[in-house]
């Protein structure tokens, strides 16, 4: 079955101000000493970008106290296979000395997201 791209990009969820980063951006953050939230994910990937809302919510809502990334896969394959990523959207949560301390796959509703950060004691 042929997908057409430009029907899937109208369906997409096109947030400003939220784009991808770079294995060196993730790199720098990852050592920045604040939590972190990271969707790896892909641009043509529906899910992930329905994501993209909740996840420029919790960069408004909680700016200054933990950084939120967006890892496109396809542009940073090396990455992706290093976190052993294995299902897009993979929401990804790191302490701040950048341990991994919880996952999810799959869309993950703002809800959720700030009560992992309430587990996470990021508040």
């Amino acid at each position: 079955m042929d997908v057409n791209q430009n029907e899937l990009r109208k369906l997409a969820v096109v947030t400003p101000g939220l784009e991808t980063q770079s294995e060196a951006d993730f790199r720098k953050a990852l050592s920045g000493g604040k939590p972190m939230v990271v969707d790896f994910g892909s641009n043509s990937c529906i899910p992930c970008r329905q994501l993209r809302p909740v996840l420029q919510t919790i960069r408004k809502d909680y700016a200054g106290k933990l950084e939120v990334l967006i890892i496109d896969i396809r542009n940073n394959q090396k990455l992706a296979a290093e976190y052993q990523i294995q299902m897009i959207p993979t929401v990804v949560f790191f302490d701040p000395a950048g341990k991994e301390v919880f996952r999810h796959q799959g869309f993950m509703s703002e809800e959720k997201v700030k009560d992992q950060l309430t587990k996470m004691r990021v508040v």
